[in-house]
This record gives C-alpha cells, sequence and structure tokens, in this order.
C-alpha cells in the first residue's frame, strides 16, 4: 500500500509543477492568404519576380499572383473589373487613380524616368512619355538630390481600407524585392532579359537593362521613405508631387475629380513598416535575454540559439517583420517555459531527495525496532 501511495504522490508532484503547454499551430503555405498583383512590363517588376523564384513571399505571409497588363490602361481596366487588390503603377495612372477614388498610393517602387529608355516604354506609358516629353519634373527632396518622378506601389482603394495588414505585407514583400535586386545587378539583369523575352519576343542588351534596373531602384529603403515623410509641418514630398501632377491633368483634361492628396496617399502604412522593423529588433533582444536566462538555469539552448539567429538573418535581409515577431515571440515564450520547468524540476528532485531521505530513515527505524523487538522476544523466551 505505502508503494501506491508513493506512486500517486510523485504522479501528483509531476502535474504540479511540469504542466502541459500549448503548441502554437503554424498554417501550412497552401492555406496562406492570396493577393493578386499587376503590374505593366518594366523593370518594376522584378521585386515581384525575383521574390517568387526564391519562393520568399510565403515570409511576408502571403501567396502572390501576378497579372501582367499590356500598358497602364488595361491595368486600370483590370482594376475596374476587381481583376487585382496591388499594383505598381506609373505616376500618372496613380494620381489619376486617386482622384478618383479607385487608387490608394502606399509606396514607392522607383524612379519611373528609367522607363525613358525602356524598350516597352512606347507601347506602355504614353502618358508618361508625353509627361516628360513636355518637360514636366517635380523636384523631389532626396539624398542623392536628383530629380525624380516616382513609380508608385498601390492598392486599390477599397482594399486598402478593408486589408490593411495585407497591404501593409505586400508593401513589406515588394521592399525586400527590391534589396534583392539592388545585392546583384546581373542576376536582376539576366531576369528581366528572361522577362522581355517570354513576354514581348525582345532581345535586349543586358549592359541597357543594366542601366535601367540601377535608376529605377536608385534609391535606398531610408531615402523611400523619407519622400512620404513630414517635412516641419510641410507636404511631404509625395504630396508635392501629386499635387504637381493633379494640376497638369487638370489643364490637359484628364481630370474631372479632385481631391486632397492625403486622402489616397496613406503614408501611415509606410511608418507602420518602420515602426514594424524596430518592434522586431526589440523582440530580438528580449528574445535573447530570455535565452540566455534560460542558459544559466541549465537549459540546453542550442537549438533555441539556431532558430534566434535565422531570426537575426530575416530582421537584417527583411525578410518579413511580421512573421520574425511571431517566430521570436514564439521562441521567447519557449525559453521562458523551459527555463521554468528547469526550476521546477530541480524543485521536484529536492523535494524527492528529501521524501527518499525521509523514507529511508523511517524504514531504518522500523528495521531497528523490527530487529530490537525480535531480541527482545528472544530474550523473554530465554528467561
Amino acid at each position: 500500500m505505502w508503494r501506491l501511495k508513493f506512486i500517486i504522490a510523485n504522479l501528483l508532484l509531476l502535474a504540479l509543477f511540469f504542466p502541459p503547454s500549448g503548441k502554437t499551430a503554424v498554417a501550412p503555405v497552401g492555406q496562406l492568404p492570396s493577393v493578386s498583383a499587376s503590374a505593366t512590363p518594366s523593370a518594376f517588376i522584378l521585386p515581384i519576380l525575383l521574390l517568387n523564384d526564391l519562393e520568399e513571399w510565403k515570409d511576408f505571409g502571403l501567396q502572390v499572383n501576378l497579372k501582367i497588363y499590356n500598358n497602364s490602361g488595361q491595368q486600370m481596366d483590370g482594376l475596374l473589373g476587381n481583376e487585382w487588390e496591388v499594383a505598381v503603377m506609373d505616376p500618372f495612372s496613380a494620381v489619376k487613380g486617386g482622384n478618383d477614388g479607385e487608387v490608394a498610393i502606399v509606396g514607392l517602387a522607383g524612379d519611373f524616368s528609367s522607363q525613358v529608355s525602356s524598350p516597352f516604354s512606347k507601347k506602355t506609358y504614353p502618358q508618361a512619355l508625353r509627361i516628360l516629353q513636355n518637360g514636366f519634373i517635380s523636384r523631389v527632396a532626396s539624398a542623392k538630390s536628383k530629380d525624380l518622378i516616382p513609380a508608385f506601389l498601390v492598392a486599390s482603394a477599397s482594399y486598402a481600407d478593408t486589408r490593411k495588414t495585407l497591404v501593409l505585407r505586400w508593401l513589406e514583400g515588394y521592399s525586400r524585392g527590391i534589396r534583392v535586386v539592388q545585392e546583384d545587378y546581373t542576376r536582376a539583369t539576366a531576369r528581366l532579359q528572361k522577362f522581355y523575352q517570354e513576354t514581348g519576343k525582345l532581345e535586349v542588351g543586358s549592359k541597357l537593362l543594366e542601366e535601367e534596373i540601377r535608376k529605377a531602384f536608385r534609391l535606398t529603403e531610408k531615402e523611400r521613405e523619407d519622400l512620404f515623410g513630414p517635412r516641419e509641418g510641410k507636404p511631404n514630398s509625395i504630396a508635392v508631387f501629386a499635387e504637381a501632377m493633379t494640376h497638369y491633368q487638370t489643364k490637359m483634361k484628364v481630370l474631372e475629380n479632385r481631391r486632397a492628396p492625403e486622402e489616397y496617399i496613406l503614408a501611415k502604412i509606410g511608418d507602420q513598416l518602420t515602426a514594424l522593423r524596430k518592434e522586431a529588433e526589440s523582440q530580438l533582444k528580449k528574445t535573447q535575454d530570455s535565452i540566455e536566462e534560460a542558459e544559466k538555469t541549465g537549459v540546453e539552448v542550442k537549438k533555441f540559439r539556431q532558430t534566434w539567429e535565422e531570426a537575426q538573418r530575416k530582421i537584417q535581409e527583411g525578410r518579413g517583420y511580421l512573421t520574425v515577431i511571431g517566430i521570436l515571440s514564439d521562441l521567447q515564450r519557449s525559453a521562458e517555459q523551459a527555463q521554468a520547468a528547469n526550476i521546477r524540476l530541480k524543485k521536484f528532485r529536492h523535494i524527492e531527495l528529501s521524501i527518499g531521505g525521509m523514507l529511508i530513515i523511517y524504514y531504518a527505524g522500523y528495521f531497528i525496532h523490527r530487529k530490537n523487538s525480535r531480541k527482545g522476544g528472544r530474550g523473554n523466551r530465554s528467561g
């Protein structure tokens, strides 16, 4: 009976010190939300293509379905037909769509003036080319102090209103794609050559394409973000550009509706991306501290460190801040649970040793008492 009681007591102690822990479910790639992204043939399609090639869109919690349109007119028709949710768009169409209430501008893809020499330019961007030919240049403050005609990242107005998180993921992924382009212009050039061959049966020299790509993506991430930032109470550079473009379109009688730039330029989404990066870096430090504390209590942390180092690389490469924050939060919780379990285990072992010691003392006393009782019994019988 005493053995049964001892086993039950141990089981109760185990339940007390080692409660069951839940596991976070991870959605398979096939269950990730899907977004349709549109573009016309140009260098600005590269970030999407390269992330597709690298299978990195899943790092941003997205599946991206790419839709190619021959020109901006077809692209706008596709928007009206609900064929896509997000896009890379020329400045003429983006600002007109914003004033018409159909498009929300959420980010900057790069310098659109790079497309003047594009083999698709005359077919794809007639309005924008006319703007350039008519001398429309808006000086936009940038670290490189050069004239800039922005190519925009946009979302349909309804999608930007109802699916802000997915728009943020799209913006974050495209930014990562720009970084991939800038890391290896030779690879980017080869990919754009392949695209032009497949799309337009065009053979374009690598030197010309690389010049186009370098100019299109000449701005750093910080420079792109700064263009949407406030300037001492004055409108930001993108808003100034949108006002100038709106004035031009009204003068050219291609625009009837007119809205304030802040109504369709959603600079706050870009601000959220900056905040996410800072939050990811903060979470990285907190998780590192938790791992180190767990190690001090004797926890084996090798696998924890491997996951932490992979998360660190993803932050440095801009590979999905939202996803990385989730990974690090789970990792921090696991490290803290392992630390608590290790502490409970040590306490349990102390209790187990104490109980064992008490049992040893008890049974030692019992056997001594029994032995003495037997000796006393034999003495009485002999007497």
